[in-house]
């Protein structure tokens, strides 16, 4: 008899958590429709609503990362941004969306406070999660701020780390790029060139990959291989975003060319 009073108890304890997590969900859903729909203020309160009423739900820390974001992103709240993202490490420490919070936490420092330093810091917080997506970027924006903050060296080591570790990840061709501006920067043409033509490999990204074209042709026409320059530049020259800028930089190292061999 007791088995059976336990089953039937058991039983209603689960329908009850079903009906709550469904109301979790409708409740989540009609949040989106309002940020959808462009009432980023509405659907910030159902975000917080739905937390409130549905602390458990699993919907809970994906209302309050997308709160956290639209405050920052949308109502110009970055203070409070944070706060909400905060609250979401705290809560929800080891939900899936406590490291995309703390990324997006080093972004707010980033990008709305300009604060590098605090964000390299938020970064490598970012970077110690096991999620794989959220490492990769992680990496690569702390060498981006290292580079930002004149830590050139730093960055370069950092964005090694991150292709070794993520050779074929979302992020490698971008960091391969950018390890060929610091090069490039450095007046280091051979180790740059190496780098913009990693950047160039498979890679799918169309403006990255005219950028690095075009990158990769100033570095050889910076080592006087001129007509190699000159080859890519014909090349990238009906995708190029500015045609008029390429057609003076073609007319220009046609006519070098044709200088030197006078």
């Amino acid at each position: 008899m007791k088995k059976v009073l336990l089953v039937i108890l058991m039983g209603i304890m689960l329908a009850g958590c079903d009906v709550f997590d469904k109301a979790a969900g409708n409740e989540y859903e009609a949040a989106t429709k309002r940020w959808n729909a462009g009432d980023y203020q509405a659907a910030v309160g159902l975000y917080f609503e739905l937390v409130k009423e549905h602390p458990s739900s699993p919907q809970a820390d994906d209302a309050l990362y997308w709160a956290g974001v639209t405050q920052f992103l949308y109502l110009g709240e970055t203070e409070k941004a944070l706060q909400t993202l905060r609250l979401l490490l705290k809560t929800y420490p080891r939900r899936d969306m406590a490291p995309h919070a703390q990324w997006y936490i080093a972004q707010i420092y980033e990008l709305g406070y300009s604060d590098y330093g605090r964000a390299i810091e938020e970064y490598r917080k970012a970077a110690a999660y096991s999620n794989r997506d959220v490492r990769e970027k992680s990496l690569y924006n702390v060498a981006e701020c290292l580079f930002r903050t004149g830590k050139t060296q730093e960055a370069r080591e950092t964005w090694l780390q991150q292709v070794a570790e993520f050779p074929s990840g979302p992020q490698s061709r971008l960091a391969y790029f950018r390890l060929g501006t610091a090069a490039f920067s450095e007046g280091e043409l051979d180790l740059s060139e190496q780098f913009y033509r990693k950047a160039i490999e498979h890679n799918a990204d169309r403006e990255l990959l005219i950028k690095a074209k075009f990158a990769l042709a100033e570095c050889l026409e910076l080592g006087d291989r001129l007509s190699e320059a000159l080859t890519i530049y014909k090349e990238i020259e009906p995708l190029y975003p500015n045609p008029e800028a390429i057609q003076i930089k073609i007319k220009a190292l046609k006519q070098r060319i044709a200088k030197k061999s006078y």
